[in-house]
């Protein structure tokens, strides 16, 4: 989990930024949590808003404190917010700026932008979503010119237009070494991070690219991502993470890149995201991926009950995850499984049946144990939030947390799934092993549903992943909120 600095007034500590010419708009990217990597998201803004002319700083507050001095001088703030914990975050970070009575023009970009588009105007914050990077240069411009407009993409429905996409700007960002490393056979080493597309082909129900991008997807040109690789490796990356929703979407095109930036940095090691369905469909192009150099596969299983992967519109079953890692593994490829573990639909007995199953399939160091206790996100805008109204289990939406309460048929259920988010933190922040922390789980499970606890299963073997032990679609823990007030 990454270490969150306090969100203090201090100093802002020495940083290149790269000057505009005159007449530009002072701009200052803020990022809150990228999954532990150095953030895309910023890099990519970055590119636009310096192509067009402004003074761009950054600021990762994963890794760096918020400082007066670094919003005094600016006139625009844009805080990435890509995912559930970033918006949290984000918000934070946006209130600590009014409350500090600086006069300056607030925006939030990214995927979650849109869909919390109501709230966050509410609260004075102008939204740019979907593809953000042309509505952000004219923001910046209007700032620049003292004006103020209509905006792309700005509100709810957000900017699909397919771009030419530049070469992501990582001047000012701060380096590698203060991110997520990845964990390989031959030791930790500096990871970076690219796309080869943006969006995704399908529409998971329960997925907050689906009711942004409702199956669009947008393919970065080759080049641009190669040359992204490039500066990433001259920065010291011995690995890549292709942080793509499905690196086979777009198979002719993902592939291509795969197969060149091996052939041009041959010791580079990678890993990508793959659907179960693609698993299989696409079998044949296992074991090319790992000759590609990728150490493994991260696939979103999500449920062992085919009735909740059926709502969830995954498209596989419980015969398609078996399947899927047998031909993983017979490619030699690993797979770390991602879990849905709690949906308003589950019951203890699926549950124990996930655990089960990461038990029969020896994944207990594949899983991180974040993945025990997630409970399911619905933001403004999910497809599930109207089937859950009509069901009666929806509850009004709670600003605070930014999501629609939820509540189990079986009170035991969110019980458990409490307990179970409480040890993944506790597991983080000890440094708990993965399979001491799955057997810890599994047995709160057995417990809750008045089981006898099973014998210790033969525990798998070791995977290689990222030192970041947090997840996309968890909600940030009281020590990363709490590290954000104001000192």
């Amino acid at each position: 989990m990454t270490t969150r600095q306090p969100l203090t007034f201090g100093t802002l500590p020495g940083r290149a930024h790269l000057p505009a010419p005159e007449g530009g708009a002072r701009v200052l990217l803020v990022s809150t949590y990228e999954l532990g990597h150095q953030p895309l998201g910023l890099a990519m803004a970055c590119a636009a808003l310096r192509a067009a002319g402004h003074d761009v700083r950054t600021l990762d507050v994963s890794v760096e404190p918020l400082a007066a001095a670094a919003i005094r001088d600016v006139e625009l703030v844009a805080i990435s917010v890509p995912m559930h914990t970033a918006a949290r975050i984000g918000l934070q970070v946006a209130d600590a700026i009014r409350q500090a009575h600086i006069e300056l023009r607030l925006v939030c970009f990214g995927l979650y932008a849109s869909p919390l588009a109501g709230h966050l105007e509410k609260r004075g914050i102008e939204v740019i979503g979907g593809e953000y990077d042309l509505g952000l240069v004219e923001v910046a411009a209007q700032v620049a010119a003292r004006r103020t407009g209509p905006v792309s993409g700005a509100g709810v429905a957000p900017l699909l237009t397919r771009q030419q996409y530049l070469v992501p700007d990582r001047r000012g960002l701060p380096e590698l070494d203060r991110y997520a490393r990845v964990r390989r056979a031959d030791g930790e080493h500096l990871a970076g991070y690219v796309e080869a597309t943006r969006g995704c082909a399908h529409t998971c129900q329960h997925c907050p690219i689906t009711p942004v991008y409702g199956g669009a997807l947008r393919v970065v040109q080759r080049d641009v991502v190669l040359a992204d690789i490039a500066q990433q490796v001259e920065a010291g990356a011995e690995h890549i993470t292709f942080g793509d929703p499905d690196f086979l979407n777009a198979v002719p095109h993902s592939l291509a890149i795969l197969d060149e930036a091996h052939r041009r940095w041959p010791g580079l090691s990678f890993d990508v995201t793959v659907k179960v369905e693609h698993l299989v469909e696409h079998a044949d192009v296992l074991p090319r991926l790992h000759a590609d150099g990728v150490l493994w596969l991260t696939s979103a299983f999500e449920s062992c009950n085919d009735a909740i992967l059926k709502r969830l519109d995954k498209g596989h079953t419980l015969a398609d995850m078996h399947r899927a890692l047998a031909l993983s593994r017979a490619a030699g490829l690993p797979v770390r499984p991602t879990w849905a573990a709690f949906t308003p639909w589950t019951t203890l007995d699926d549950v124990i049946e996930m655990f089960d199953f990461i038990a029969e399939e020896r994944l207990q160091r594949a899983v991180q144990p974040v993945q025990y206790g997630l409970r399911l996100l619905l933001p403004p805008g999910s497809p599930l939030n109207a089937l859950l109204a009509t069901e009666g289990r929806l509850g009004p939406f709670e600003e605070p947390l930014l999501t629609y309460p939820w509540r189990s048929v079986d009170p035991r259920v969110d019980t458990l799934q409490a307990t179970l988010a409480s040890m993944a933190e506790a597991a983080a922040a000890n440094g708990t092993d993965d399979a001491s922390a799955f057997e810890q789980a599994r047995t709160a499970a057995y417990v809750a549903a008045g089981r006898p606890v099973p014998v210790a299963s033969a525990v798998g073997p070791d995977v290689p992943g990222l030192t970041e032990s947090w997840f996309c679609c968890a909600e940030p823990t009281a020590g990363q909120l709490a590290a954000l007030a104001l000192a």
